[in-house]
């Protein structure tokens, strides 16, 4: 029988093994892109000496699709897993007034330095080899499958082949995947958007709120001259075209822009005058300013008052339509004045998909450059 002495060691070394395994799962599933970067040329010296890559997220405070990519992708224990296993992921803020190294040990910017590789727009990815050489930059929210394949694609140095959005591409014509006539949504756009407003009876909604439902969201408001009633009038007239067994899987979406002066009972008599025949009613939606304010936020909406004599003052908006699957996931925008044949042809595609879609959405801009020589941009 074992000694009571040796019991106790036994114990104590058990006892050693499940914390440092449960502090190896702590590191392992940690989230990604959570530390600022002040020394790039450091930080790959520290991928190397670690075996692997160097990631850096390029961000911006108010870009929604950092905020869903933080809240959502970088979170996921399965792609912080798969990711971490060949990077060390850093972030930079492009709004910090602070300058940084680069790769190169060259104190300068932030913007200036993303600049450099064409990173545009937020959210961006740059990857490095452990000398700090440049392997591949993507620009664009994308959901955790994706991003984890965007890991994979630069861990395996599929880029000297083909772009990212090329891959993607084939894999959807592989598919036989038919492609919306929208365009698709610009590449700092959330994939799935949140807000919360009030429909016309008091009761609060989400986009969550209306899953297994195509739905088609407009932005505007009630006193609109022509941009408005001609957009609402299109997707009744979209709605209309569809078989009658897809007219109620499409759900309409109005979002006044105007809160001051588009209360429930107004906007609830404007939107019924364009509900659609055989198709569910179109719904009204209204915020305060600070959840109006969110909206245009999390959307990178177009809402300038301009006075007026007649009405005070009229809004200069982002027009078109914003078009969702029935997983709630953005898929295109189409364009105000886009053939009313072209957005039931949308409708009805989106209409048709099963509810839980993985499509791939091509939102994003990629650029693989010769190592060590990345493109100047003045």
């Amino acid at each position: 029988m074992p000694s009571p002495s040796r019991i106790l060691g036994l114990l104590a070394l058990l006892a050693a093994l499940a914390s440092a395994a449960a502090g190896a799962g702590e590191a392992r599933f940690s989230p990604l892109f959570t530390r600022e970067a002040t020394d790039l040329q450091a930080e790959a010296r520290a991928a190397r000496a670690e075996g692997r890559k160097l990631a850096v997220a390029f961000t911006l405070p108010d870009c929604p699709g950092c905020r869903e990519m933080e809240r959502t992708v970088f979170q996921d224990p399965g792609v912080t897993a798969r990711f971490s296993r060949h990077y060390r992921s850093v972030k930079v803020d492009l709004a910090r007034s602070e300058p940084i190294l680069d790769l190169a040990g060259r104190r300068g910017s932030a913007g200036d330095f993303a600049r450099q590789l064409g990173a545009f727009a937020t959210p961006s990815f740059a990857f490095f080899d452990g000398r700090g050489e440049f392997l591949y930059r993507h620009t664009g929210t994308l959901a955790a499958a994706d991003f984890s394949r965007l890991g994979q694609y630069v861990a395996k140095a599929e880029y000297e082949q083909y772009p990212f959005a090329g891959a993607r591409a084939r894999a959807a014509q592989a598919a036989n995947a038919p492609r919306l006539q929208a365009d698709a949504p610009a590449a700092g756009l959330p994939r799935r958007p949140e807000f919360r407003l009030a429909d016309t009876t008091g009761k609060v909604r989400r986009l969550a709120d209306f899953r297994g439902q195509a739905v088609a969201l407009a932005v505007g408001y009630s006193q609109c001259p022509d941009v408005c009633p001609t957009t609402l009038a299109e997707l009744k007239a979209a709605v209309e075209a569809l078989p009658a067994a897809q007219r109620r899987q499409v759900q309409v979406l109005f979002v006044t822009l105007d809160p001051e002066r588009d209360h429930a009972a107004l906007l609830r008599e404007y939107v019924a005058a364009f509900a659609p025949q055989g198709g569910r009613p179109f719904l009204g939606l209204w915020g305060g300013d600070s959840a109006t304010a969110d909206l245009i936020r999390e959307l990178q909406l177009v809402a300038e008052r301009q006075p007026s004599e007649s009405m005070g003052y009229t809004l200069d908006h982002t027009a078109g339509v914003f078009l969702f699957d029935k997983a709630g996931v953005l898929r295109g925008l189409s364009p105000y004045g886009q053939p009313v044949g072209a957005l039931a042809a949308d409708l009805g595609l989106l209409a048709a998909e099963p509810k839980h879609s993985d499509k791939t959405i091509q939102v994003a801009t990629d650029q693989h450059l010769t190592q060590g020589n990345p493109r100047h941009v003045h």
